[in-house]
């Protein structure tokens, strides 16, 4: 059956005049949020290592570092470089030349300066909803996006997260505008932009086939071929979608280049002893891998390295290597508010209008791309993932609020759940946990690392040393990349990172001071050694930090 066409914007009933500014007070309502957010955290995992790669290359040029990490190449540009730009102008070149030194004061700024890659998701979020269903569903959306906790909590970030968010939506959306009215620029544009978005993040990898399969499923609806031959026809198409994607890639990295070998030159141990029987074939492969190639490419071999190999998650108080494949939709059960389940549950409900043309792409894409996350993901870290799922849901569930009667109230219930979601925690909101897990005193039992704990708690810690200055001689477990004392955190520290960089915590457990502290990441998660804190389970701490993060416990409890 042939979806029906687009209405024509004259087509349109005439839009309410409440919409257009609700949507504006949305963004500024969301702005503000964030922005506190910004200041009242210390670094998260790895955004110090951001500061100081976007630095360095501001000033001398050099990236190989990003890339080696297995992260791509603009998302940290796009982030940062307006802001360096800014403040070079500004004549505060020591923040540039002294990144991580001055990381307390230098990451607000960037972190403020890059929340227009969260306004520029939140635009096409409402504008796709308002363009697919109509302006009372831009006003829901753009309201259920800024009162999203997860969407806040990492849209205050700098980080890749709303790079790709954003670029992620504009794909699908170009996309679904070609499924719509069959022009083919957009097919181009969404390509070109999906090359963006993979620079963004190496998860734009799953674009092409996830939107191939929307395409054969519309051509296969509507009659206009048979499976097989709307498969090769999807086929042809989608290759060339992926080349002007990698063009594109290639072309936001400047057409930078790096040898996928760390050491082009020396010696590959890993190949010779598994080509040592065909020293041709052992040429061949040392030659490959010293050719440059984009470097964009180089990330993204070394991150599908780290995902075959796995990785430390944390799951119900478990441990694993490789994760469990049900770990994203536990994730989605405990971490999203559950007034937007009740949202998802309405939606087929209140199917209806004659707007929804091809709404059915946007519940496909989000299901099929949970299904190869839970496949293939051998890496379980935290919701963050499935981020870029966001905006096609809060546009699939603003239909309702183009609906009269019950629909409209189920959106109402759903706005004022979010609300009273991010009341709960702002502005902490990477903290969220729903009623479902326990809030966040319950949460910790069952996720961590960057759903919990990502390291973001030395502000507060510095704060309740402020607060209660006995607190002040404490020893500290802290989980993260940086040291506490760049946020006026005093005492005996031990950095504990995702890669057991030295020196590590001490053989035992101890502490000679009064008062011991310990990140909620090394407690409940995944980071440390295993049974280390085992003795802390039977303790009440004496105090947390306003986030939750980090617990204080005294010492003289430890032994009873």
């Amino acid at each position: 059956m042939r979806a029906e066409p687009a209405l024509s914007d004259r087509d349109r009933p005439t839009s309410p005049r409440w919409c257009l500014p609700a949507v504006v007070v949305a963004a500024v309502v969301g702005l503000g949020l964030m922005g506190a957010s910004a200041l009242s955290s210390s670094a998260t995992y790895d955004e110090v290592a951001y500061l100081r790669v976007a630095a360095r290359w501001w000033r001398a040029g050099k990236q190989d570092e990003m890339t080696r990490m297995g992260s791509p190449l603009t998302f940290w540009k796009l982030q940062q470089a307006p802001v360096l730009a800014a403040l070079d102008r500004l004549g505060r070149r020591d923040l540039i030349d002294h990144p991580e030194k001055f990381q307390s004061a230098l990451l607000p700024i960037v972190r403020l300066g890059s929340l227009w890659v969260w306004l520029s998701a939140f635009g096409i979020t409402a504008f796709w909803a308002r363009r697919l269903y109509g302006p009372r569903a831009m006003a829901c959306a753009g309201w259920l996006f800024a009162l999203s906790p997860n969407l806040l909590a990492h849209g205050s970030l700098v980080t890749m997260e709303l790079p790709l968010v954003a670029t992620f939506a504009g794909v699908v959306f170009l996309f679904w505008r070609f499924l719509i009215e069959g022009r083919r620029r957009d097919f181009w544009a969404s390509a070109g932009l999906a090359g963006l978005a993979f620079s963004c993040k190496f998860t734009a990898v799953l674009l092409p086939p996830l939107l191939g399969l929307v395409w054969w499923l519309d051509l296969w609806r509507s009659a206009r071929a048979g499976p097989i031959r709307s498969a090769a026809r999807v086929t042809i198409g989608i290759a060339g979608f992926v080349v002007v994607m990698l063009l594109s890639d290639a072309a936001v990295t400047g057409f930078a280049l790096l040898p996928a070998s760390h050491a082009p030159g020396g010696p590959h141990p890993s190949l010779d002893a598994r080509l040592s029987a065909w020293p041709i074939l052992s040429r061949l492969a040392t030659r490959a891998v010293e050719a440059p190639i984009p470097q964009d490419w180089v990330g993204f071999l070394t991150q599908t390295q780290h995902q075959r190999s796995g990785g430390p998650s944390y799951l119900f108080g478990e441990r694993r290597l490789r994760g469990w494949w049900y770990y994203y939709f536990v994730a989605l059960a405990v971490k999203v508010p559950l007034t937007f389940w009740l949202l998802v549950a309405a939606r087929p409900m209140a199917r209806g209008g004659s707007w929804s043309d091809r709404g059915w792409v946007l519940p496909v894409i989000a299901a099929a791309f949970l299904g190869v996350t839970a496949a293939g993901s051998s890496r379980n870290y935290g919701i963050r993932y499935l981020l870029p799922l966001a905006p096609l849901g809060i546009v699939w569930v603003s239909a309702l609020a183009e609906r009269r009667g019950w629909p409209r109230a189920i959106v109402c219930v759903g706005l004022v759940g979010q609300a009273l979601a991010v009341a709960t925690v702002h502005p902490n909101e990477l903290t969220y946990f729903n009623a479902l897990a326990g809030g966040r005193a319950g949460g910790r039992r069952v996720l961590a690392d960057s759903n919990l704990d990502w390291g973001q708690g030395l502000r507060g810690l510095a704060r309740l040393q402020h607060e209660r200055p006995d607190f002040r001689d404490l020893t500290f477990y802290y989980f993260g990349d940086t040291q506490p004392r760049y946020y006026g955190v005093v005492g005996v520290c031990h950095v504990i990172d995702a890669v057991g960089s030295p020196p590590g915590p001490p053989p035992r457990f101890e502490a000679t001071t009064p008062y011991v502290a310990v990140s909620a990441s090394l407690q409940w998660g995944p980071w440390g050694p295993p049974g280390y804190f085992r003795s802390l389970h039977r303790v009440k701490p004496a105090a947390w930090t306003d986030d939750s993060t980090i617990a204080v416990y005294r010492t003289a409890d430890l032994s009873r």
